[in-house]
């Protein structure tokens, strides 16, 4: 906790009076611990007395400290707490007009979703303004979807929350405590990767080759480092698309199952298949007694500003996950729940209603990549809005840069890494209006074309 205290600026006081300061604000100095006497710190600190004491009570004098003639210097319970902001990896800020903004994937709505939209606001009506858990016709026809979808569900399992990132959320920071390890695919959703940061958690990794993750690396991961929770994409993996095969998902399952881990398995891409072949069952269709946690939304699969998602929950966590909904916010948005009951009474058409419009919009950006920038490589995935890009050199992040200037905002695939990852991927969405699909490919192009013949080195 001492170790590193001179290398602060300042005299000596101002130093150490600096670092017990952060100690306190990283929690590694706990309200209410005892510090070691005043000739104590100074022999082991090799200073005088008068700046052990000068130090201490500075912060006293700030609030971080209690002094007490008999009873020693301990941490204020009531210490001033500075939580340093992190630099997310979440894309945040509106697109300038003129620009392309290719970080995120929001789907668009169609003439008729925005009919649908309409027609569902005309028939929602309103009762008792508070729902903690969710509305509880829409907990009940959720419940109902799991249920036909071959894992029993009741509606006190289904847990509605703003969105899938608040979903993600809730149980990171109800799960994990600082200092804990949170086991996640690499890459993986950046949205994933801050919480669990946000949450004090050590982020393990394990690794999505072309095919999918390895199960057998990842029980390797939890028998090694032990994690608390692990968050996985099985089906139309974010960022590369890939759908983990029954065999595999089956051995993931029995692992899970063996050694009780808490593991949430986002389901918010599952319903964007290319395809009428089903997906696999669900981790937690295999494993049923494990405690596994399901994400959804309504998101990806119709409009992004409803921001209704939920929870399906294993009896053993639901009361906690439900008590840290209600202190959260008393319950997620009365009339865009309404919304979504009415919308998800006809769930099969709003899967064709998506897929019909994103498939076209997913092999047009892919052709118009594959002719006009042939030395970038992908695989068209079966499922999701995303295209993996693998790009000739570890270059990333570099273009990114170089590609604003033409107007696009671009998210090097390396940020998307839990441990570090090759500069050498991009993720593009295939959410664009079609109308603007050319435009970013020409973009893209001309980026490239400028970026690779004048040497990346100079560009950025």
């Amino acid at each position: 906790m001492l170790r590193g205290w001179r290398d602060h600026p300042g005299p000596l006081h101002a130093r150490l009076h600096t670092h017990l300061q952060h100690a306190i604000d990283r929690g590694e100095l706990s309200p209410g611990q005892r510090l070691p006497a005043e000739r104590t710190l100074a022999a082991l600190l090799g200073v005088s007395r008068a700046t052990a004491v000068t130090a201490l009570d500075d912060l006293t004098a700030s609030g971080y400290l209690t002094r007490h003639v008999g009873r020693g210097t301990h941490v204020a319970p009531t210490a001033p707490r500075a939580q340093p902001l992190l630099t997310l990896r979440t894309p945040v800020g509106a697109a300038h007009p003129s620009e392309i903004d290719l970080t995120i994937a929001v789907p668009l709505l169609t003439d008729a979703q925005r009919a649908r939209l309409r027609d569902a606001a005309q028939h929602a009506h309103y009762d008792s303004p508070y729902h903690p858990h969710g509305l509880p016709d829409l907990r009940d026809l959720i419940a109902q979807h799991y249920t036909h979808a071959g894992l029993p569900t009741t509606p006190e399992q289904i847990l509605i929350t703003s969105g899938a990132q608040q979903a993600i959320a809730l149980t990171a920071h109800t799960l994990l405590r600082r200092g804990d390890t949170a086991l996640l695919e690499t890459p993986t959703y950046f949205g994933a990767i801050d919480v669990m940061r946000a949450a004090g958690a050590h982020l393990t990794g394990t690794p999505v080759t072309a095919q999918h993750l390895d199960p057998h690396h990842f029980a390797h991961q939890t028998r090694t480092h032990h994690p608390r929770l692990a968050f996985l994409t099985p089906t139309h993996h974010n960022p590369t698309g890939t759908t983990i095969t029954h065999p595999a998902r089956q051995h993931l399952a029995a692992h899970l199952h063996d050694t009780h881990l808490p593991t949430l398995e986002d389901d918010t891409l599952l319903d964007l298949p290319f395809t009428d072949t089903p997906p696999p069952p669900r981790l937690s269709t295999l494993a049923p007694r494990a405690p596994i946690l399901n994400v959804g939304s309504l998101s990806k699969l119709y409009w992004a500003g409803l921001r209704i998602g939920w929870l399906r929950l294993p009896p053993t966590l639901a009361p906690t996950l439900k008590q840290a909904k209600t202190l959260t916010d008393f319950g997620s948005s009365q009339p865009a729940q309404h919304l979504a009951l009415h919308l998800l009474t006809d769930l099969p058409t709003l899967i064709s209603e998506r897929r019909a419009a994103i498939t076209p919009a997913r092999d047009h950006l892919a052709h118009l990549l594959r002719t006009h920038l042939p030395d970038w490589t992908f695989t068209t995935p079966p499922g999701g809005q995303f295209l993996w890009i693998t790009l000739p050199g570890p270059t990333a992040s570099a273009y990114t840069h170089h590609a604003a200037r033409h107007g696009l905002r671009l998210y090097p695939g390396a940020s998307m890494g839990v441990t570090p990852l090759p500069d050498q991927y991009l993720r593009i969405p295939f959410t664009l209006h079609p109308d603007h699909i050319p435009e970013a490919v020409n973009r893209l192009a001309r980026a490239w074309a400028e970026f690779t013949s004048r040497g990346s080195e100079r560009l950025v």
